[in-house]
């Protein structure tokens, strides 16, 4: 009996030594995996946010060059072109006469409106002002892109659109008798009128009007063209009687 006592003694200290102890390590390596990861996300984020900004310098410089109108003054340092007013527009022997407020104008230029060429000159007698000669009569109320050349090498000093207001402009001053020292000028005044269409599709008008004094007025805006044109419309004949103050 005593034998068996000490054998089963011996086996179960035996077992107990052999016995395997449960690692305490691995539990520190998961966080160690999961902080890893964290680290290794962290600069990819950051590494895409400069790259966004990078692009909107782009367009603001390509903008700025377009609009700079650096060979206007250069060309013509003396002359303000962002300040030129159309005065008067007047059809005279030879043509048309565009009047032209333009400070800094001197000498010649060359006027490119709406597709007719006029000849440009200043005088010194009335500074700050362009007389500009041509054959046609320059639209009204529609858009018109001007142009201003050297007459010597074409080179552009300026260029814009404009439109020319027909509301604005004041009627040109009518040719014909001037009796002005009759008491009833103005008075009972008739007119006999005609509105073509000009070859360029322009209304004109051609007038020869009366007073209680005789022959008061005329007026003829329209070329030389031949006698089989077309007539104006009731409100094209309208709008060209209150132009010229015809009754």
């Amino acid at each position: 009996m005593a034998f068996h006592k000490w054998f089963w003694g011996v086996c179960v200290i035996i077992l107990a030594a052999c016995q395997p102890v449960r690692p305490e390590t691995p539990a520190p390596v998961l966080p160690t995996g999961t902080a890893t990861r964290q680290v290794l996300l962290t600069p990819s984020v950051t590494s895409t946010l400069p790259l966004e900004p990078t692009f909107t310098p782009s367009p603001t410089l390509t903008a700025t060059a377009e609009v700079s109108p650096s060979p206007v003054a250069s060309a013509t340092p003396g002359v303000q072109f962002d300040q030129l007013k159309i005065l008067a527009i007047d059809n005279r022997v030879g043509g048309w006469t565009i009047t032209l407020a333009l400070p800094g104008a001197q000498g010649g230029m060359r006027l490119l409106l709406g597709g007719q060429t006029y000849d440009c000159l200043s005088d010194p007698a009335y500074p700050d002002r362009l007389f500009c000669q041509g054959l046609a009569r320059p639209a009204y109320d529609t858009p018109l892109k001007l142009v201003f050349q050297n007459q010597d090498s074409n080179e552009i000093l300026y260029e814009t659109t404009l439109t020319i207001a027909s509301a604005l402009m004041l009627p040109p001053t009518p040719a014909g008798w001037g009796y002005n020292t009759c008491a009833d000028r103005g008075k009972n005044v008739s007119c006999e009128t005609e509105c073509r269409i000009a070859p360029d599709g322009n209304p004109c008008i051609v007038a020869t009007c009366t007073d209680a004094c005789g022959p008061y007025f005329s007026v003829h805006t329209c070329p030389d063209m031949p006698m089989d044109f077309r007539s104006c419309s009731p409100e094209q004949w309208a709008a060209l009687k209150k132009m010229y103050q015809i009754p």
